[in-house]
């Protein structure tokens, strides 16, 4: 009795047999395969129920298939997929085991791969029993079986084994990434709770995708409410996460459907009826619609790229989530039988990412508008700022040249105005010759010179000051028979002195040329400035005149 179709390849290949149906032997419930007599009157793809059922209860299926030749190379036993607990024989030799004996949903989505001894296999006739674990509804199942060459097989359960388990433990780690990121996001903007709601869907959607991977035994029940609870979270979170993405608030329809989940939650935690579970997926189809609905008809009023995105999305979600009710329910059948709404929230995280890159966007134009704002007040500022300076020179100026104004008007009256006063003094009182009125009047225009040199942009500059009143009165001595001794060295550095403390200097030196030249009657005056190692300075004005008795001065003289 064949129930397997295959190709078989001349040669010592294992060829490739594809098991599309199974005897049911019942009543039989043994540990060991049954002998190779017995039949069963009941045909099956796969499925199993047992009535009435019974715990730990088991079933065997029976499968014969013919080798035209016994191979020698390792042939590959695949199974698709298995709800509970199988064990494999081939010709009475176990291969392979996967029960557990009070497990349920133990590993019901992973691909199940055994390796077969070529010795188990001979041409002509042989026999493949599968004892199938039923749950305690009696239910029990499998689909996909397939023996070929163990090369060409393991390519099938590897691409199986990523699509159905490492596929949706990716999608879960990048949606607990980008659920931490949207939460602390909110955390940091409290005002945006767009991303609180897409945080916790996130996380949801990941809580919920780890049962299709995590490999334990996990009762019915919790089966049933871990798979349903977080994606009655997932679907809430994403329709309130739908209307703030939207730009829009309804207070009370968000907090009605919070309110009807969680009081779905309670219901179905502290309640045994199946029935519970089931409504609520037809309680969350209606709201899916609704959202789809919703985000359609923002779509229809104000074309956006992130509700376009969101909009898809949606539809992928549910296209998705029909796909996989079909084939849980056996309306759609498939060899691989991979879900795909575990990866439907990669499509919502497109939406996010639309957000996302939108806020930066706009966050980056309205820097650089702020940048533009901020450089025209800082231009204006500094205009301001060196109009304000401009002004305070200006002004800085005034009292400057208000100063020597002044300065130059007490010279004057100290110096050329009291010379003045006394001669006039002098002269109305016929005191004074011809050549002493001259003398007077030359020491005027001497003093006016003083005051005007003070003025001269190197006023402060003791030196050039000095070379200044050399040039003038040199040529002055010379007509009178003297001789200038100049000792100033061409390295020599002038002392920092003010202008005022310039000018006092040369009234001393001007006034002991007047005295010498008066009273001494020399031949030679000599100028002699000197720096010293310690900053210090000295000038001093020396005669070879007659001079006077030191000794005989008398205090007042």
């Amino acid at each position: 009795m064949l129930c397997a179709v295959g190709t078989a390849i001349a040669g010592d290949t294992v060829p490739h047999i594809r098991f599309v149906e199974f005897i049911q032997l019942e009543p039989y419930d043994g540990a060991a395969p049954p002998p190779p007599g017995a039949t069963g009157s009941h045909r099956t793809p796969g499925y199993v129920h047992a009535s009435p059922p019974r715990p730990n209860s088991r079933s065997w299926l029976r499968a014969h298939f013919r080798l035209e030749r016994a191979p020698t190379e390792v042939a590959g036993l695949y199974v698709s997929s298995v709800i509970r607990g199988v064990k494999v024989f081939v010709n009475g030799v176990e291969v392979g085991n996967t029960s557990l004996a009070d497990a349920e949903w133990f590993g019901w989505n992973y691909p199940i791969f055994f390796t077969v001894p070529p010795t188990l296999l001979h041409a002509g006739d042989n026999v493949l029993d599968l004892r199938l674990t039923l749950n305690d509804l009696g239910y029990g199942s499998l689909s996909g079986v397939q023996l070929g060459s163990h090369v060409a097989l393991n390519p099938l359960y590897s691409h199986v084994l990523f699509w159905r388990v490492t596929g949706p433990q990716i999608v879960s780690l990048i949606s607990v990434l980008l659920g931490l990121l949207a939460i602390f996001l909110w955390l940091r903007r409290r005002g945006d709770s767009l991303f609180g709601w897409f945080g916790l869907a996130c996380l949801a959607g990941a809580f919920r995708n780890t049962h299709f991977f995590v490999n334990a035994p996990i009762p019915t029940r919790v089966y049933e409410l871990w798979a349903a609870i977080p994606l009655h979270v997932m679907a809430v979170a994403f329709f309130v996460f739908s209307f703030r993405l939207c730009g829009r608030r309804y207070p009370r329809v968000e907090a009605g459907l919070i309110i009807a989940a969680l009081a779905w939650i309670l219901v179905a935690i502290a309640g045994s009826s199946p029935l519970t579970i089931d409504l609520g997926y037809y309680w969350l189809t209606l709201v899916s619609l609704g959202t789809i609905a919703f985000a359609a008809v923002q779509c229809w009023q104000q074309p956006r790229v992130e509700r376009l995105l969101l909009l898809l999305a949606l539809l992928v979600s549910q296209v998705f989530g029909a796909l996989d009710l079909l084939m849980l329910i056996g309306a759609r059948s498939s060899d691989t039988r991979i879900y795909l709404m575990p990866y439907s929230t990669l499509f919502f995280s497109l939406a996010m990412g639309a957000v996302l890159i939108d806020a930066f966007a706009k966050a980056r134009t309205q820097q650089e508008r702020l940048n533009e704002v901020l450089d025209q007040r800082l231009a204006l500022r500094e205009r301001e700022l060196a109009d304000e300076h401009e002004k305070v020179l200006r002004l800085e100026n005034e009292r400057v040249a208000a100063g020597e104004r002044r300065r130059i008007l007490r010279d004057i009256h100290d110096g050329l105005g009291s010379q003045l006063i006394s001669s006039i003094q002098l002269v109305e009182a016929g005191a004074l010759s011809n050549a002493d009125f001259a003398a007077v009047l030359r020491d005027c225009v001497d003093d006016l010179r003083l005051a005007i040199d003070s003025l001269k942009p190197a006023g402060d500059d003791l030196l050039l000051v000095l070379a200044n009143f050399r040039y003038r009165m040199e040529p002055r001595l010379t007509l009178a028979g003297l001789r200038l001794d100049w000792r100033v060295d061409a390295d020599a550095r002038s002392p920092a002195l003010t202008s005022e403390q310039v000018l006092h200097v040369l009234r001393i030196v001007q006034e002991s040329f007047t005295n010498a030249v008066k009273h001494a009657h020399p031949r030679c005056l000599a100028v002699a400035y000197l720096n010293s190692p310690d900053a210090s300075w000295s000038l001093s004005v020396s005669d070879d005149g007659a001079g006077f008795d030191l000794a005989a001065h008398r205090p007042g003289d």
